[in-house]
């Protein structure tokens, strides 16, 4: 089993969600494959995995849905 390069902990292979944040706009890609730390949650992506989601997002597609999402600012 792989180990977390930051905690040490184990990484289990699961499906978890990406968030990317560009000139402030958030894209939300679901169902992505990881490696994930059981300890501390920190994700691991393959380089296939990385491959297909910075081809996901400079395509111009229409979202499975739109989705309205509470932003917190801390320096508020």
């Amino acid at each position: 089993m792989k180990q977390c390069r930051f905690c040490g902990g184990e990484l289990h292979e699961q499906l978890t969600t990406f968030l990317h944040e560009h000139n402030g706009q958030v894209r939300v890609i679901r169902h992505v494959p990881a490696l994930v730390c059981e300890q501390c949650g920190e994700k691991e992506y393959t380089q296939e995995t990385t491959h297909q989601i910075l081809t996901f997002l400079k395509q111009p597609s229409l979202p499975a849905e739109i989705l309205q999402v509470p932003a917190y600012d801390m320096a508020a």
